[in-house]
């Protein structure tokens, strides 16, 4: 059987990772695109709706696209130290597969699902690179500096935004942040139409997240994980190097202090009643930080329990999930976007039905990529990236 010939802790985040960002996606999946930043602009404005809300946001939201985004570091590292001992160059192999990860990034985003990260990946994966061989403290001071000039960009826009007139402050609002702040009539009609409607509207969306966010926001953040993620895989904490005791203290320390930072935010915006601009610029600062200190604990809490043996059935099965982690990022939105923009459950799925889609989805992944890989080395598309890449 194939999938018992490599297990690493690499797989088991990654498998952790790509079933935990669900929990997020699934609101963008089944929502209107403000809902994901404001529970005012939610479907369901229940108790349980608001209880959900605050659940994904905490325990989600930001942490397990942190993993991600850490683990692209950490593989870029992996990549060219077995380039390199070998005697081979890894820049050619790398840059062909960011290129490739870019073309399947932009399929994905227009043609499927507007909120596709690859094209992140793909784009802010240049910078792992040059930073293969530069000692690891030094890339980790990169990374904070990076994520600390994300953040110094989004207390600009809100100071400049804040002494904007009411009536200038609206138009702006209008203009270039509305699919965020307001629910969109167009979004809604579109998304319960037909297939073109919906492919012209994601490709409207898709464009936003690329054109307007990417710069203002996530090559701040994708860039700075990435080399965070890679000196930390070059201090052994992400390949599994460290001991059971570490792990444990760090997953003690950096989980409390990183949902205590993301309540803080969360307790501002229900204080200030999701106003904006603060909701959007000031107050999610609190979780930008603190989702980095969350999923180190995640990830520490992971290497603790893969160093137990008494998860272990559990760790095998979400390191087979990890090994083909690409293919069910693709997997969950072929799903999603079948059930709620093809089946008509966009906007109509409560708590409960979110749930269930979420815990269907996982065990269709949890069985897939086992049966998958007794027959496979690998997942579909990563065995059709690894072959266009010439490897």
């Amino acid at each position: 059987m194939m999938y018992q010939s490599r297990q690493t802790l690499l797989d088991v985040i990654r498998g952790t990772a790509v079933l935990g960002i669900l929990l997020m996606n699934i609101r963008l999946f089944s929502e209107p695109y403000a809902a994901y930043f404001s529970p005012l602009a939610h479907t369901d404005q229940s108790i349980s709706g608001h209880l959900w809300w605050q659940i994904q946001y905490l325990f989600a939201d930001q942490k397990f696209m942190a993993i991600f985004s850490m683990l692209f570091g950490a593989s870029t590292a992996l990549i060219c130290d077995k380039q390199l001992t070998v005697g081979k160059s890894p820049y050619g192999y790398y840059l062909r597969r960011l290129a490739i990860l870019l073309l399947i990034g932009l399929i994905h985003a227009y043609l499927i699902w507007h909120g596709d990260i690859l094209v992140y990946y793909a784009l802010c994966g240049l910078l792992p690179l040059l930073f293969v061989r530069v000692p690891a403290l030094l890339t980790l001071l990169f990374g904070l500096l990076i994520l600390a000039a994300g953040s110094a960009n989004s207390l600009m826009t809100f100071n400049a935004l804040k002494h904007l007139p009411d009536p200038v402050l609206s138009e702006v609002v209008a203009q270039h942040f509305a699919h965020a702040v307001l629910v969109n009539q167009a979004e809604l009609d579109a998304f319960t139409a037909g297939w073109l409607e919906q492919v012209s509207m994601r490709v409207q969306l898709a464009a936003e997240f690329h054109l307007s966010t990417f710069p203002a926001w996530g090559g701040f953040r994708v860039s700075g994980l990435m080399l965070i993620g890679l000196a930390l895989y070059r201090f052994g904490f992400i390949s599994g190097h460290l001991s059971c005791r570490s792990y444990r203290n760090v997953a003690l320390l950096a989980i409390p202090t990183g949902m205590a930072l993301s309540v803080t935010g969360l307790w501002l915006n229900q204080h200030q009643h999701w106003q904006f601009p603060e909701f959007f610029f000031k107050n999610t600062l609190w979780n930008y930080w603190g989702s980095v200190l969350t999923a180190c604990g995640y990830i520490a809490l992971l290497a603790y329990i893969s160093k137990r043996t008494w998860l272990k059935p559990w760790r095998n099965y979400l390191g087979l999930v990890g090994r083909m982690a690409l293919s069910n990022y693709l997997l969950q939105s072929l799903l999603c976007t079948f059930w709620f923009y093809g089946l008509g459950f966009y906007t109509n799925t409560q708590v409960s039905g979110a749930v269930i889609t979420i815990m269907v989805v996982w065990a269709i992944q949890l069985y897939g990529s086992k049966r998958w890989l007794e027959r496979y080395s690998s997942g579909p598309v990563e065995l059709l990236w690894r072959k266009l890449s010439g490897r």
